[in-house]
Order: structure tokens, then C-alpha cells, then sequence
């Protein structure tokens, strides 16, 4: 049915505080639902933003509601004027599943209510997810005939299943399906040809994307967003649309990953194989190709330094064999195989630039790779990054959204805290103060919700030897014994945030406190995080992966302990760039508002409910002794900050909880 909408309108002031007020719509159908001025004044912000086709920068401090505050006036723009959709973009899938979950359904009921039409007319919504999550039915059918890497039971499952599911989306599968088995079946922009494709009809793909692009309000991932930019909006329409990004403090790190390039001997060998099912006059150059791969990436030196200059033996072999390849298949008649030229010329081109004269904005690396041969040993890999980020943002994902307004928000955008807080990393990373953009750029510095000076106590650690590039070791022995500690006078309860593997191999042989204690690498996140959740006194030790999006509301994290400010390695191939291309002012500009960003997101695991209550712990002495730590301190939580364990202890007693657990 198609929606009956209203006259042309944009929502005012009104409308939010309606839909928002402490008896209205919303909190007659979302659980738990309180009113916050936090929440509606960041929703008049966006609700401002898409009136004026403006780029608003928003730091919504955890507890404001973001996701509600945003959605709220984008439903209500959609739904009371002639046209119009917005896309929301996320760095995480558990984002995503909570606003198709818990956030979309009640605000569209909602709406409705307010705007005074039936539910069931209200907007639409749905997830697009990239092509790789689908089974491409020409691919399996090839592979069914041409033979495959696939082992029989796998096939045999594979082809049950395609006869049966209703969505192809790896997601619904019923059995396991490594990464590398599945990309043989999967849906590959590369090596598709729709217009000639005799399963189009049928495609689960398309048949996906077909619906997302009717829909008011589509979610997709960062990734899918800048993929969608690379192709100039070939992926999904923007025409006339909002654009929200949510988590945006990622968006720097995806688009370095999206706009970079990695060749490995998988892909060569991936490449190879779809170039052999398809064309059988490039059977002889592919196989030559793969030989050659495999003499060129065994002999592949490790680090930056062996990039741009003489390249390892059967470097010639290899790109002269890729280059037969995509002779031969640009000679074959069906046009149907014709397609595999991009593919097989963006491997090639991948490859020439990691040998060719460098461009300044890329960072160049050969990283240990994931390709296991006889004997154990791994295949290298070329990558590179993309490591000035403000001419593509500002070039190729704001044009696309030139007709709408964009928003930019997290619990962190923002570096520093409370009314000190700076867009100046963001700005400069995204290019927003350069060519034109800076003149439509307005920021929102959220309210704290939760009263941290009452309900929270940060313990800054100023006894321990500072860590140093010589005593990692000696630095991650001493944090667990000091973490030892901390975590007896919370009795377990605790999240402890790590900033390397090496300090996680630290503490599993150091770490011994008298509560149930997980790893990372011990479980899936998720499942560790609801171990967490449902185990008394426990305690959760992880690195990178926990610092941001852990929610575990209530007593089960009352302490966070974080071992170090999170600063880049000396050895990062992107910092090292960023330290040639910035010199000084790299440390100033790039490094610290990084580290204050990711020092927030850590310290966010522990205040999610107002009533919660607890310890940030950072360990690193250097926050206590260098100049660069106050800027670090004022990523903490606004709360009284101490030295001493005996304060920790006196606010763990004083817990006014009488059930710890």
C-alpha cells in the first residue's frame, strides 16, 4: 500500500517535543522510555540539518539516545513531505540490529500517531547489505559443473540450501561456512553481468537491493557507504536523501581500508579460478599466474622499505601472466565473460602500484598474511591506506548527499569532555573547514545525562614504571598485578581493556584474582560479553575489540581498567606516513585526539544506565607525568579522579547496592 502523506512540511520544535514528551507517542511504546532534554535537543539539531540541507558534527555523550534523536526527524521530514529517504550509516552490526529491532519499529508507530495516519501507511525501512552476504546462483551453478575447492559435504549442504532459502544471505545459513568457501559461491561485483545474466530474475541479491531502494529509510554499513561513493552512487540511490552517519568516529579508519588495496596469494588464486570457470582460452595464462604468485610472494620481504623499488623475482612473470589473462578474456566472444576484464585489471593495477612511483596520500605495507602453504608457514600480503581522508570525503561521499542534510554523530566525535570538548580532529580529517564545506558545518556538544561526580571515581595510576619501547613486558606484569587489585576491591565485576596482544599474552600468565576471569580469543565477542553479563563477579580481558560497542548496563561492569593510552606503534604503517607527511605537528593534530577518542570510547563501557555506578581505571603513569596527559585526562568521565587504591576501596564500601552481584 502506498503511503498517504501529508502536505509539504518539515517537522518543527513542536512535533519533537511531542513525539518526545514524557507521555507521548514514543513512551507509550518503547520500553523503558524517559524523557531527556539531552535527546530532544539533539533531535531539533538534526531536525535543523535537514531543513537547511546542512553538516552537522554531533558528540551525543553515551545516555542521550542518539539513535531515537535522530531517527525521530527523520521520520517525520520523510513522512510529511512529497518525497525524500534517508540513509543511515553504521560501523557495527549490532547497531544495525538494534535500530531495525528496538528503535525503528516504536518511533514509526510513533509517528504515525502524532501525524495522524494508520501504522501500517507510515514509512518503510530496511537493511542493504553488500553483495558478499548473498549466493550468487550463476556462481554455484559453475561451480556444481566445473569443480571446486568446496569439499563434498559442503557442496552437498550448499545445495540444499540454495534450493530452499527465500534470501541467499549467508546470515540465515543453518551450518558453517568458512570466508573462503563461501566467496567461490558468492555474489561479486566483479564478476557479474545483470543485463546478460539468465538467473537475474532470481538473483537474491538484486531481488534484496531491489526492495532496500523502495524503502523511506535504508541502514547500511560504513563500508557499503564509501564502496557506494567509489562508484560515483552505482550501489544505491542518494538522489534527494538525508544522510546520517551513527558511530562516525569510525568512518576515518573504514575509509582508509575501503579507498586502500591488498594483494595476496589468495586473491591472485581467486581471481584465477573465476577466470578458469569462465574462459577456457585463459586456462594456460591463469595457471602461469598462479605459479608465478606463488615464487612472488614467497620471496616477499616484510616492512614498507622493499615497496616502490626492485621487486621480488617473478614480479615481471606475474604481471605479464595477468595481463595474458585479460587478453584472452577480452577476446571471448560471450559477453558474459568480457566481465571478468575489470576484475582480473583491478588485481593487476593493485598490484603495479604497490611498484610503481607511490602517491603521497597512500600508506605502503607488506603485513603477515592469512594463506597458509605446507610446512606452516603464511603468504605475505601488499596492503596500503589511505591516510588523508579530507579530499575523499569531501569529494565524493558530500556530493552525493549535496540535496539533503548530513549528520555526523557519536558518543565521541568530539575529542576532550564537557564544555572543552573539539571538532577540530574531525574537521581537519574530513576536510570540513576546506573548499566551501566549512560555510554549512555546524556542531552539537551533547549535555552529560549521568551524574559521574556523584556515581563514578577515575583511579589514574602514578606508582608503576612508565612502559617503554624496551620493558613492554615489565609495563604489562606490573598492570596486572596493579589490576590484581583493583578488580579485589570491586569483587570481580570488571572489563579490562588492553592495548595489545602482547599485553593480553601478559596477562593470561600474570593475571591471578580469585574471580571467574575470560579472554579474548577464548570465545566469541558476543558470547563473552553475555558470559559477562550472566557470570557473578566476573571479569572480561580483552584488547581493541572491547574498547567500544560492550553494553553491559547495571553491576556486571563496575569496573573498567584500561592498561595504556591506546597511541599508534611506532611500527604502524599509517602512522609512520602521517609522521612523514605531518612531522611535528602529527603528534599534536593526528595521534592524541586519536588516543583522547579511544580513551573515551574504553572509559564509556562502564556508566550505560544512569543508575549505574563504578571505576574507570587508567594505568598508564605517563597521563599523570607527561604534558600530553591532561589532554588525556579530559577524555576521562567528569568525575573525582585519585591516586590512590584506598580512595577506590572507600567508594567500592560505600556502595549504597546491597547485592553486589
Amino acid at each position: 500500500m502506498t503511503r498517504k502523506k501529508k502536505p509539504a512540511s518539515s517537522p518543527d520544535a513542536s512535533w519533537l517535543s511531542a513525539l518526545f514528551a514524557e507521555a507521548g507517542p514514543l513512551a507509550s511504546r518503547k520500553s523503558g522510555y524517559g524523557f531527556r532534554p539531552q535527546q530532544l535537543g539533539f533531535a531539533r539539531a538534526v531536525a535543523k540539518t535537514f531543513e537547511e540541507r546542512g553538516v552537522l558534527l554531533a558528540d551525543a555523550p553515551t545516555g542521550t539516545g542518539k539513535s531515537a534523536a535522530y531517527l525521530a526527524p527523520a521520520i517525520l521530514d520523510v513522512a510529511s513531505s512529497s518525497g525524500g529517504r534517508v540513509v543511515v550509516s553504521t560501523a557495527t552490526l549490532a547497531l544495525q540490529a538494534q535500530l531495525l529491532s528496538e528503535d525503528l519499529p516504536p518511533m514509526k508507530a510513533a509517528a504515525a500517531e502524532l501525524m495522524g495516519y494508520p501504522e501500517e501507511e507510515g514509512i518503510t525501512y530496511a537493511v542493504l547489505k553488500g553483495r558478499s552476504n548473498f549466493l550468487c546462483v550463476r556462481r554455484h551453478q559453475d561451480t556444481l559443473r566445473a569443480g571446486t575447492i568446496l569439499d563434498a559435504d559442503l557442496i552437498s549442504n550448499l545445495d540444499l540450501w540454495a534450493a530452499e532459502t527465500e534470501t541467499g544471505d549467508r546470515e540465515d545459513l543453518t551450518f558453517r561456512v568458512p570466508v573462503g568457501p563461501w566467496v567461490e559461491v558468492a555474489s561479486d561485483g566483479e564478476d557479474c553481468s545483470p543485463r546478460l545474466c539468465t538467473f537475474r530474475e532470481g538473483c537474491f541479491y538484486y531481488a534484496h537491493r531491489d526492495r532496500a531502494e523502495e524503502a523511506d529509510l535504508v541502514v547500511v554499513n560504513h563500508s557499503l557507504l564509501l564502496a557506494n561513493a567509489a562508484s560515483g552512487g552505482a550501489i544505491f540511490g542518494t538522489e534527494g536523501a538525508h544522510l546520517v552517519i551513527d558511530e562516525a568516529h569510525r568512518l576515518e579508519e573504514v575509509m582508509a581500508e575501503t579507498f586502500g588495496a591488498r594483494v595476496s596469494y589468495g586473491r591472485v588464486r581467486y581471481v584465477m579460478r573465476q577466470a578458469k570457470k569462465r574462459c577456457e582460452s585463459a586456462g594456460a595464462s591463469a595457471d602461469r599466474a598462479e605459479m608465478a604468485a606463488e615464487l612472488f610472494f614467497a620471496d616477499l620481504g616484510s616492512g614498507a622499505s622493499v615497496l616502490h623499488k626492485s621487486p621480488p623475482r617473478s614480479y615481471d612473470a606475474l604481471v605479464n601472466a595477468l595481463i595474458s589473462v585479460r587478453n584472452a578474456i577480452a577476446s571471448d566472444p560471450r559477453e558474459e565473460v568480457n566481465a571478468l576484464q575489470g576484475m582480473v585489471g583491478r588485481l593487476r593495477r593493485d598490484l603495479v602500484s604497490f611498484y610503481s612511483k607511490p602517491d603521497e596520500d597512500y600508506a605502503y605495507a607488506v603485513i603477515p598474511g592469512r594463506n597458509r602453504r605446507a610446512g606452516g608457514r603464511s603468504y605475505p600480503e601488499l596492503k596500503s591506506w589511505l591516510v588523508e581522508t579530507a579530499e575523499v570525503f569531501r569529494e565524493n561521499v558530500l556530493p552525493l548527499f549535496e540535496d539533503g542534510g548530513v549528520v555526523l554523530t557519536s558518543a565521541t566525535l568530539a575529542t576532550g569532555s564537557g564544555p572543552e570538548r573539539s571538532f577540530g580532529y574531525v574537521r581537519r580529517r574530513l576536510g570540513l573547514d576546506e573548499g566551501g564545506s566549512g560555510d554549512r558545518v555546524e556542531e552539537f556538544a551533547g549535555e552529560e545525562v549521568f551524574d559521574y561526580e556523584e556515581r563514578c571515581l577515575v583511579y589514574v595510576e602514578e606508582e608503576i614504571a612508565a612502559p617503554t619501547l624496551g620493558t613492554p613486558d615489565i609495563f604489562a606484569r606490573s598492570c596486572a598485578r596493579r589490576a590484581e587489585e583493583l578488580v579485589g576491591l570491586s569483587e570481580g565485576r570488571a572489563l579490562v581493556l588492553l592495548s595489545t596482544n602482547r599485553a593480553l599474552a601478559a596477562f593470561r600468565e600474570h593475571f591471578r584474582p580469585p574471580y571467574p576471569v575470560r579472554y579474548q580469543g577464548d570465545d566469541s565477542p558476543g558470547r563473552l560479553i553475555r558470559w559477562l553479563k550472566e557470570t557473578d563477579r566476573a571479569i572480561l580481558v580483552g584488547t581493541r575489540t572491547f574498547w567500544e560497542g560492550v553494553d553491559v548496563p547495571g553491576p556486571s561492569v563496575s569496573l573498567v581498567v584500561m592498561d595504556r593510552v591506546p597511541f599508534a606503534p611506532p611500527d604502524d604503517p599509517v602512522a609512520a606516513r602521517l609522521r612523514e607527511k605531518a612531522g611535528e605537528r602529527a603528534f599534536r593534530e593526528v595521534f592524541l585526539p586519536k588516543a583522547q577518542v579511544a580513551v573515551r570510547q574504553g572509559a564509556g563501557r562502564l556508566m550505560r544506565r544512569a543508575a549505574d555506578r563504578g571505576v574507570v581505571a587508567l594505568l598508564d603513569p605517563r597521563v599523570a607525568s607527561k604534558g600530553w596527559g591532561r589532554a588525556i585526562l579530559k577524555s576521562l568521565p567528569p568525575a573525582g579522579r585519585t591516586g590512590s587504591l584506598a580512595q577506590v576501596a572507600r567508594f567500592f564500601a560505600e556502595d549504597p547496592r546491597e547485592d553486589k552481584s
